[in-house]
């Protein structure tokens, strides 16, 4: 993992998306890069985001400089924190840096994303006001645009490592190399990866078929690796993976974003809503294939 991409909006929840960034920065080395976007121009009628013009107010640069040098501060601090645990923990071979810009934040993280070329995107799934980004504006319009991997850090989570992953699969032909770049990033904590599909038309014996044949490449592949592989039979998607996380303990769901259907089913807004509500448990989304 060479660059860490990791937007922040120094709420709260800040501190939890830079301990997963810092934990895998740990762990593969590279380069950690805060970034925030300020709006330096915004007109609404609402108060739903942090730097809100009033409409009825006229554009004052002064307010546009306050907010910047603001937001520079609160950056440099937190870059400063993270450098001090480096220097700490004595990880010469990671190091933080950061950008600053004015826009809106969902263009401006895709933009540094085309430029910077990360390898992941760490961000979380709240932002200020409590607001739940992943089916919002902001965290919507990076997962359908950003080509590389990215993790929504839920605001409840805790880091506590990860033993238990669940990687759920629709047989789709990325799955072998989706798995294989699951575990490359996870090596060092060795998890148990549970591979599972939901049977929701109950076809049985097509869906064992193709678990098989799935089970039979990976275990010849990554045989040092513990991989389970269950197939769930209910018409439920959600509230069957979500019992799943609870049952076993899962640290980490990963997806693939671009697969015709599965995101369907999992982006539809109650669906998702009901996953980032009952669970405390990060997502991890990387692109397809073709998205390459």
């Amino acid at each position: 993992m060479k660059k860490i991409l990791v937007p922040v909006d120094f709420s709260v929840h800040t501190d939890t998306v830079c301990k997963y960034a810092y934990e895998i920065a740990a762990k593969t080395g590279g380069e950690i890069r805060l970034f925030h976007a300020y709006f330096d121009f915004m007109i609404s009628t609402n108060n739903a985001f942090p730097y809100t013009i009033e409409t009825n107010e006229v554009f004052n640069q002064e307010m546009m400089i306050k907010i910047r040098d603001e937001a520079k501060a609160d950056m440099l601090k937190l870059q400063a924190a993270l450098q001090a645990n480096l220097e700490k923990d004595r990880l010469e071979h990671v190091k933080v840096v950061y950008t600053l810009t004015g826009g809106m934040p969902e263009d401006e993280i895709i933009n540094v994303s085309e430029t910077y070329d990360p390898d992941l995107i760490i961000m979380g799934t709240h932002g200020k006001g409590e607001k739940d980004v992943l089916t919002g504006k902001v965290s919507s319009k990076v997962v359908q645009n950003a080509t590389c991997r990215i993790l929504t850090v839920p605001r409840d989570a805790k880091f506590k490592g990860f033993k238990n992953i669940l990687y759920a699969t629709d047989f789709n032909d990325e799955d072998r190399f989706d798995l294989e770049r699951l575990i490359e990033l996870l090596s060092g904590y060795n998890p148990v990866i549970h591979c599972v599909h939901v049977d929701k038309d109950n076809d049985t014996g097509a869906v064992k078929e193709k678990m098989e044949s799935l089970k039979s490449h990976i275990d010849v592949q990554y045989g040092e690796t513990i991989i389970n592989f269950d197939i769930l039979c209910k018409e439920d998607f959600l509230a069957c993976i979500s019992k799943y996380v609870a049952d076993y303990k899962i640290d980490l769901v990963a997806v693939v974003h671009r697969r015709k259907g599965f995101l369907k089913r999992l982006f539809v807004k109650d669906h998702t809503r009901e996953l980032l509500f009952h669970s405390t448990v990060p997502l991890y989304i990387f692109p397809g294939l073709h998205d390459h």
